[in-house]
This record gives C-alpha cells, structure tokens and sequence, in this order.
C-alpha cells in the first residue's frame, strides 16, 4: 500500500483554453463540437492534497452546456 499523500498525479497534457475539438468516449456523440472554457483551480476537494489539474470545462457549442471532464477525453480538430 502507498504511504504518500500524492498518488494521484496525471502527466498528460491538457488542451489550450480556447481549442475548438469533441469529446471521444463517455457517450455524448463525437459530432458535438465544444470549445475549451476554463480549468478548475484544484482537482481536489482539499487543496493541500492536490498537485496537477488534470480536468478542463468545456461549452458545447450546440446549446451551451459547460461540463467538467478529465482533459484525456478532448480530441482537437484539424482545422
């Protein structure tokens, strides 16, 4: 068993604020187009315990719905 406080650390890299791409997965269909709106200030519930954001929020441009999800399920398009 881990001993540290920080295990949960996410490398990957998260998408430009402003990139225009889908969401790949988790069910909502890959034709809704959604811009990157802005990231969490932490992903943890206690602050102390967080080390990287790994979520982003994005709006879908069809109705406005602005959703949080991990930046892994972003797909940019190749404009």
């Amino acid at each position: 068993m881990l001993s540290c406080k920080r295990q949960n650390i996410h490398r990957s890299k998260l998408p430009q604020l402003g990139e225009i791409g889908s969401i790949r997965g988790l069910g909502t269909g890959a034709a809704r187009k959604c811009i990157v709106s802005h990231y969490p200030l932490t992903d943890s519930p206690d602050y102390r315990y967080s080390i990287g954001i790994h979520t982003i929020f994005v709006r879908f441009l069809d109705n406005g719905e602005i959703r949080r999800l991990s930046g892994i399920w972003f797909e940019s398009l190749d404009c």
